[in-house]
């Protein structure tokens, strides 16, 4: 007969990012919660979040259908007019044979945006009238885990650059889904960041703590944030409330990330020295890398846009690169010095590498847009897909470094947080 597992429903927090476990104090609804430790955000309250948060779903979906059934830019040039949709790039790519990027692309501006959206009305609907239906926990965990690859809004910031580095050789016209993508973008934002999880993940499944002994160590699932008792993961390996797979550290998370920093650092030589597109007209035809790129901007004036291809493009990626290799280095060295520190710059990596995929958009964006013969056309270069394999696998580089090795150095892995916890309350 298989151990009995206990759970109950109790007021703790523990922070995915050090592994510290903390009580939660009644706080007000509209409070945040910051682990004591390393200073991670664990909570966010909102108050009532509920219908506005239900409100906003419901309107981008119907924001989003406006996006995408409609032209989004409008270019003109010399008499000719070529519109593009938000897939008219993914298209393009398709017929450049470019069929890795075209699906990334896809799934990044498409597929996991609307995802987010279903999901969200399928959970937050039948939540207002407290009626539970199939499949809701494993789509919520999905959720989690496709959130960071949904990118609309680095696609918009995209559309911005390309419609500044057109301005100068054609009539950039906006159509009506771009003033509906801008608006999707805020309202989707907007309602994941008001969906209260961890009052959701209650209602779905009541209690958060699962343990097969007394006073054992838990650790935390990442996606549900239940505790979960060392025990249980030593047998199961699964998260009794959502499903999800739970380790006390990712398994083998340094040579997953020294792997994935090396491979990134191969692919980065090529993404800045080949053509990340080539522009043909009557006159002849140019080849941009990134680095000749923001130079071009900078000719023409347009500092502010160069700024922000320059840094996502070029300073990000080393910068990630640098600091997750520092990273590694200094858990391998069982560091103790900087934990704060260390803590901080992992968590800035984690979210900043994906804004590295602007300059994938602004090139899809361009294939898509200037088609117009031997007056001009533009495609895609082998750089491109070199460069978008660093951004993706520099991501997951950051996804498979476990954080909580930095504090494992001070206060040593197996630490028994349950017995600790007591003593703290006693």
């Amino acid at each position: 007969m298989p151990p009995v597992i206990h759970e109950q429903k109790v007021d703790w927090l523990m922070c995915h990012k050090c592994g510290s476990l903390q009580t939660v104090i009644p706080v007000s609804a509209d409070f945040e919660l910051h682990c004591g430790q390393c200073g991670h955000k664990l909570h966010v309250g909102h108050g009532a979040w509920l219908d506005p948060a239900s409100a906003l779903a419901l309107t981008g979906l119907i924001l989003f259908f406006i996006a995408n059934a409609f032209p989004f830019l409008y270019l003109k040039i010399a008499g000719f007019s070529q519109g593009a949709s938000i897939l008219t790039g993914v298209v393009a790519l398709y017929e450049h044979k470019a069929y890795l990027l075209a699906t990334t692309v896809f799934v990044t501006i498409f597929a996991f945006p609307l995802f987010e959206i279903l999901v969200l009305l399928y959970l937050l609907i039948p939540y207002r009238l407290n009626r539970r239906l199939p499949g809701q926990i494993t789509l919520f965990r999905w959720l989690v885990r496709a959130q960071p690859w949904s990118m609309m809004e680095i696609f918009l910031l995209a559309v911005l650059v390309t419609s500044v580095k057109l301005g100068d050789m054609a009539r950039v016209i906006p159509g009506v889904a771009m003033y509906a993508f801008f608006a999707l973008v805020a309202i989707i934002s907007a309602s994941y960041w008001l969906v209260d999880k961890r009052n959701l993940w209650s209602w779905l499944h009541f209690n958060n703590c699962f343990t097969q002994v007394d006073d054992e160590p838990i650790y935390d699932c990442h996606i549900c944030e239940a505790m979960i008792g060392e025990s249980i993961i030593n047998q199961s390996g699964h998260c009794p409330r959502c499903n999800a797979r739970v380790h006390k550290r990712i398994p083998n998370s340094l040579q997953k990330t020294t792997a994935l920093i090396i491979a990134a650092i191969i692919l980065y030589i090529p993404a800045n020295i080949f053509p990340i597109m080539t522009f043909h007209t009557f006159t002849g035809t140019r080849e941009d890398t990134i680095f000749s790129g923001v130079v071009e901007l900078i000719a023409h004036g347009m500092w502010a846009v160069a700024v922000v291809v320059f840094l996502a493009s070029i300073v990000v990626p080393i910068a990630k690169l640098v600091i997750l290799s520092y990273l590694v280095i200094s858990v391998r060295k069982k560091s103790t010095s900087a934990l704060h520190h260390r803590a901080l710059l992992y968590r800035i990596t984690d979210w900043v590498g994906r804004w590295s995929m602007i300059d994938v958009y602004v090139v899809t964006l361009l294939t898509a847009l200037v088609q117009f013969g031997i007056l001009g056309r533009v495609e895609p270069g082998g750089a491109l897909i070199a460069f978008a394999a660093v951004v993706v696998l520099t991501m997951f580089a950051a996804h498979s470094f476990d954080s909580r090795l930095i504090w494992d150095a001070q206060k040593g892995p197996s630490s028994s947080n349950m017995s600790l916890l007591n003593k703290t309350q006693d």
